[in-house]
C-alpha cells in the first residue's frame, strides 16, 4: 500500500487537500495433487472463498469473488470504502502473480493534519494481513498548495527599511478573504508579541514600525481568517534574520550585569533577541584593557539566565565580556559592583604558576595582554620584590583566584603589591616636597613676576566685566605664520577678557566647508544683531591687497581670497557712512604706521597697537564703565602689552611672505596657534 497527496477540486482555486490510496493486488495459492489450483485459505471462524457467475464476453465464466476494505481515521472524523474484487478462473493462470493496482481517490486530510489508513480483505486471510500506514498532511509549502487551497492563499507581503522605520506592505490579497497579521520576537524562551492584539487586515495595507524595534528575530505570522476554524495554517517570514543593521541594533540594546553572590562570579545577559557569542572572564590591569584568562573558563551566551563561573573567584579586577566572532560588544565589571571594595584601592598582579611534571615550579604575570615570565617581566625587574612574590606565590600568601580541574594547565594568583611599594612609597613623598620646595624658592626668586602674578589673582574682575559678553568680528590679512601668531595672541588676550572672538583663524574648517563670503557674511550679521564690533586690523600685506583690489596699484603678489571676501563685506558700511559705532581700525605700529592705512577705512577711530591698548580696549567696552572696572582694564592692559610686544618682534624677524596661500593647514594650523594665543601664559 501507498499513499500520495492530491488536490480535489470543484472549479480553480476551490480545492481541498486528500490523500490517494494505491493498492498492490495479488492472488497466493498452490496446485493440489489433482493439479488443480485452489487459493489460500481464509482465516478459522470465516467462511470459504466464493465463486460467483457472471456474464463475460458474451458467456457465462465463474469468478472468484473478494473483497478489500480501507479505512482513513483522522480527527475529528473518519471515512471508509469496500470494493469488490473479481477474479476470473479460466485457463489464465493468475495464482502467485500480480493482478493490478487498485487506486481509491480519496479520503480528505487538514493541511499538516495526520491521516491513519488501513487496508484488509474480507474474509481476511492468514497469508494477507491487515496494512497499516501512517500519513502526515503537506503544510502550505506544497507547492501544489498555495493556488488551489483557500487557506494556503495569503497576500503579497514586501518589506522595506528607512532610517526612521520600516514598512511592511500588503497587497495583492486575494478576493473575499480577510487576514490576520501578528508581527513577534522569535525567541528560544517563547514568542514575544510586539502588541496584545493582533492586526486584521481587509485591505491593501502599509504597517509602519519603529526601526529601534526592528531586530534580526523580528517576525511575522499571516493566516486566513476563517469562520469556525481556529486553526489556520500560518505563513511565517523573518526578514530581518541576516540584516547587519539589525543585528547591530540587537547588540546596542543589550545588557550584560556581573555580580559576585557567595563567593561566586556570576552574571546575567539581557538582549532582544538570541545571539551568537561567548561570555569571556577577562582580568582589567592598569593599562585599562581587559584581558581574557583561560580558555576554559568560557562559557556559551544564552540569554536571560543566570550564569555562574565556579572556581572562579570574584577579584575587583575580574569583568566579564561578551565577545562575537572575535568582536568585543559588552563588557561589565565587579568594579562597578564592589565601589568601597579595599581591593578596588591596591595594585594587584595577575599570576600564572605550573608545576611540571619534575615538580619544577614556574611563574608568569599578566604584563599588556601577556604572559611574560616573572624574572623577565617588568613589573617584578627589582630583584628583591621577584623573590618576595616567588616566595608568596609557593607559601600561598597570593589570593588563589582559579585552579584548573584537572590540575595540569596551572593556577591563577593575585598578589598585592601594596607592602612591597610602601618603603618606596615614603621616598617618593620625600622626592615630591622636595621638588615643593623648589618650586616655591624659585618663585621668591622672581618676586616681582609673583607679586604681578598675585595682583592678578586678586583682581575683582573689573575688567572682565567691563568686556564680559561683548563680541567682536576680528578680520586681518594672513601675510605670514608669526603674523597669524600675532593675531592670534591679541585675540586670545580678547578671550581672556570674556569677549566672544570671531576669527578665521580659529574657524578654517568651518570656513571651507561654507566658503568665505558664506561665513564672512553670517558673522558680520551675528555680530550686527549682538552689537558688537568688526575690528579691521591692517599689515603691510593687508595694504597692498586693499590697494590691488580698489585698482589704486597693480603688483605681482597674489592677495589672501579670505581677505579680498571680508573687504567686499565690509566695504558698502564704509561708503554709505554705516560705521559709527560698529567699526574699529588698528595696526601694530612698529610693523606699520596708522598714516598708511588707505583713508577710506580711516573713517572710524584708529588704534596702533601695543602703545593705545588701553584705548583701544575701552573702544570695545563702549560708555558707561566705572571708575574700578577702568582702573582694573588699565592694569589688564600693561599684561597684555607686554605679550604683544613679545610677539611683534618674532614678527619683524620675519620676512612678509602675504602673497602666498596660507602657511598653515586647514585644522593642526588652528589648534596649535589657538593653544599659543593666551597672553598670560608666557608669565
Amino acid at each position: 500500500m501507498s499513499i500520495r497527496n492530491k488536490l480535489r477540486c470543484q472549479k480553480h482555486r476551490d480545492c481541498i487537500l486528500c490523500v490517494q490510496v494505491t493498492l498492490r493486488l495479488g492472488l497466493l495459492g498452490e496446485k493440489d495433487d489433482t493439479g488443480i489450483e485452489s487459493p489460500a485459505q481464509p482465516d478459522r471462524g470465516t467462511s470459504m472463498t466464493s465463486t460467483r457467475l457472471k456474464k463475460h464476453n458474451g458467456k457465462m465464466e465463474e469468478f472468484l469473488q473478494t473483497h478489500v476494505l480501507l479505512s482513513a481515521e483522522t480527527y475529528p472524523s473518519s471515512h471508509c470504502a469496500e470494493v469488490e474484487v473479481l477474479i476470473p478462473l479460466g485457463p489464465r493462470d493468475w495464482y502467485n502473480n500480480t493482478l493490478g493496482l487498485l487506486h481509491f481517490d480519496c479520503f480528505p486530510i487538514s493541511i499538516s493534519g495526520e491521516l491513519y489508513v488501513s487496508a484488509s480483505t474480507s474474509p481476511p486471510y492468514l497469508s494477507s494481513p491487515v496494512l497499516q500506514l501512517t500519513h502526515f498532511g503537506p503544510d502550505c509549502s506544497w507547492h501544489e498548495a498555495k493556488d488551489a487551497l483557500r487557506l494556503c492563499q495569503i497576500p503579497t507581503m514586501e518589506v522595506s527599511v528607512g532610517l526612521e522605520e520600516a514598512v511592511l506592505r500588503v497587497w495583492d490579497i486575494p478576493e473575499g478573504q480577510h487576514f490576520y497579521l501578528w508581527l513577534y520576537l522569535n525567541q528560544t524562551s517563547g514568542l514575544e508579541g510586539l502588541s496584545e492584539n493582533v492586526t486584521l487586515l481587509t485591505a491593501p495595507e502599509n504597517v509602519s514600525l519603529p526601526i529601534s524595534q526592528v531586530f534580526p528575530c523580528l517576525c511575522l505570522q499571516v493566516w486566513p481568517k476563517v469562520e469556525d476554524y481556529d486553526d489556520s495554517p500560518r505563513t511565517f517570514l523573518c526578514p530581518f534574520t541576516n540584516s547587519a543593521e539589525a543585528l547591530s541594533r540587537a547588540w546596542a540594546k543589550s545588557h550584560l550585569k556581573v555580580k559576585a553572590f557567595r563567593g561566586v562570579l556570576s552574571c546575567s545577559f539581557s538582549a532582544p533577541c538570541d545571539l551568537p557569542g561567548e561570555l569571556v572572564p577577562c582580568w582589567k590591569g592598569e593599562d585599562l584593557a581587559c584581558h581574557p584568562l583561560h580558555p576554559q573558563l568560557r562559557k556559551g551566551l544564552i540569554r536571560i539566565e543566570l550564569q555562574e563561573f565556579p572556581g572562579l573567584r570574584p577579584h575587583p579586577n575580574l569583568c566579564v565580556q561578551v565577545i562575537s566572532k572575535e568582536s568585543t560588544y559588552l563588557q561589565s565589571c565587579l568594579q562597578e559592583e564592589i565601589k568601597e571594595n579595599s581591593h578596588s584601592m591596591r595594585q594587584d598582579l595577575l599570576f600564572w604558576t605550573t608545576l611540571d611534571s619534575q615538580g619544577n615550579f614556574s611563574a608568569h604575570v599578566l604584563e599588556q595582554g601577556t604572559w611574560v615570565h616573572i624574572a623577565q617581566a617588568v613589573s617584578t625587574r627589582n630583584g628583591l620584590l621577584k623573590e618576595a612574590l616567588q616566595n608568596d606565590l609557593q607559601s600561598g600568601e597570593c589570593m588563589l583566584m582559579w585552579q584548573a580541574e584537572d590540575g595540569e594547565n596551572g593556577t591563577l594568583w593575585t598578589c598585592s603589591l601594596e607592602k612591597y611599594y610602601r618603603t618606596r612609597w615614603i621616598l617618593a613623598w620625600m622626592i615630591t616636597l622636595f621638588g615643593l620646595c623648589s618650586i616655591l624658592f624659585v618663585l621668591l626668586l622672581k618676586k616681582e613676576a609673583l607679586k604681578g602674578w598675585l595682583r592678578l589673582l586678586k583682581e575683582d574682575y573689573g575688567s572682565r566685566g567691563a568686556l564680559q559678553g561683548r563680541h567682536v568680528l576680528l578680520l586681518y590679512s594672513p601675510d605670514h605664520v608669526a603674523f597669524e601668531r600675532l593675531v592670534g595672541t591679541l585675540a586670545g588676550a580678547l578671550t581672556q577678557l570674556q569677549v566672544s572672538v570671531s576669527l578665521e583663524l580659529w574657524s578654517r574648517g568651518e570656513l571651507a566647508s561654507l566658503g568665505p563670503m558664506q561665513w564672512l557674511h553670517a558673522q558680520r550679521q551675528h555680530i550686527m544683531q549682538a552689537g558688537g564690533t568688526v575690528v579691521l586690523l591692517f599689515s603691510p600685506g593687508a595694504v597692498t591687497s586693499c590697494a590691488e583690489w580698489l585698482g589704486w596699484k597693480q603688483t605681482d603678489a597674489k592677495p589672501d581670497n579670505t581677505f579680498l571676501a571680508s573687504l567686499n563685506c565690509i566695504l558698502p558700511d564704509f561708503q554709505t557712512g554705516k560705521t559709527k559705532g560698529r567699526y574699529i581700525v588698528a595696526c601694530f605700529e612698529k610693523l606699520l604706521a596708522v598714516n598708511e592705512i588707505p583713508g577710506l577705512f580711516r573713517s572710524v577711530p584708529a588704534y596702533p597697537l601695543p602703545s593705545q591698548l588701553f584705548a583701544f580696549l575701552l573702544a570695545l567696552a563702549g560708555p558707561g564703565i566705572n571708575y574700578e572696572q577702568r582702573s582694573s582694564l588699565k592694569r589688564h592692559a600693561v599684561w597684555i602689552s607686554k605679550s604683544l610686544e613679545h610677539a611683534v618682534k618674532e614678527c619683524q624677524q620675519k620676512e612678509a611672505s602675504w602673497q602666498y596661500s596660507p602657511l598653515l593647514p586647514l585644522q593642526s594650523a588652528d589648534q596649535q596657534i589657538k593653544e599659543n594665543s593666551h597672553p598670560f601664559v608666557a608669565f
